[in-house]
C-alpha cells in the first residue's frame, strides 16, 4: 500500500516565491548601488585628473613666462609684459595674456621660434588655453584653443605686487606671484598660488 506523501501547500509556495522575490530585489538594489558608487568614483577621479593637468599646465606656463611685451589679438605690442583683467579676450570671467619661453623646437626644424604667446580665459564653463604658432601673429589671426577644464562657474586671477593682491594687472613690470582661483561645479573653490621665477622683475626693468 502506497504511503501518503504530503507536498507544499499553495500558501507555502506563495511564501517561497515572495522570499525569493525579496532576495532578488535586495540583490538588484545592492548591485545598482555598487555600480553607481563605482561610476561616481570614476567621475570624481576624472575630475581630479583634469584639475591636476590644468594646474600642471598653468605652472609650466608661469614658470617659463617671458619678460617680452605682449600683443593682444595680433595688434601692436603693448608696453605691458603681462595683461590680466576681467573679460579680457571675451572671457566670461578673468583673462590673462603673456609670452612664455621653452616651446621646444629641436634644431629649429619647425618654422617658428621657441617663444609662444599664451592666454587663458573662461568660456561656456570651460577653461581655455589660447596660443598662436608665432608670438607676433598678424591682426585677425585666430588662436588655437585648448580646453583644459570643464564644469567651471568661475575663473579668477589675482596678482601680488610685493605689497598686496590686485585683481587687474597692466604694468611694464611683472608681479611676484599669481593666484588662480577655479570655482568648480562639483569640487567647489580651488585656489593655487604660483611664484614667478626669481629675477623676472629685474629682467623686465633692464629691458626698459
Amino acid at each position: 500500500m502506497l504511503k501518503y506523501r504530503r507536498g507544499f501547500t499553495f500558501i507555502e509556495m506563495l511564501l517561497a516565491i515572495a522570499i525569493f522575490a525579496l532576495v532578488g530585489l535586495a540583490s538588484i538594489s545592492v548591485l545598482t548601488s555598487v555600480s553607481k558608487s563605482d561610476e561616481l568614483s570614476r567621475e570624481s577621479g576624472q575630475r581630479l585628473i583634469e584639475i591636476q593637468r590644468t594646474m600642471l599646465m598653468l605652472e609650466r606656463d608661469f614658470m617659463q613666462i617671458s619678460a617680452r611685451h605682449v600683443r593682444i589679438n595680433g595688434e601692436a605690442a603693448e608696453k605691458n609684459r603681462l595683461v590680466g583683467e576681467q573679460y579680457l579676450l571675451n572671457s566670461e570671467d578673468h583673462g590673462i595674456s603673456f609670452s612664455r619661453q621653452g616651446w621646444r623646437n629641436p634644431g629649429m626644424i619647425l618654422p617658428r621660434s621657441e617663444l609662444q604667446a599664451v592666454a587663458y580665459r573662461l568660456q561656456e564653463g570651460s577653461l581655455q588655453r589660447l596660443f598662436t604658432l608665432y608670438p607676433d601673429a598678424v591682426t585677425g589671426t585666430e588662436p588655437r584653443v585648448q580646453v583644459l577644464q570643464t564644469d567651471l562657474t568661475g575663473f579668477e586671477i589675482e596678482y601680488f605686487n610685493g605689497d598686496k593682491w590686485l585683481k587687474r594687472w597692466q604694468d611694464s613690470m611683472m608681479p611676484s606671484a599669481i593666484k588662480v582661483i577655479l570655482v568648480h561645479t562639483y569640487l567647489g573653490q580651488i585656489e593655487r598660488i604660483f611664484m614667478l621665477p626669481d629675477g623676472l622683475t629685474a629682467e623686465a626693468a633692464r629691458s626698459e
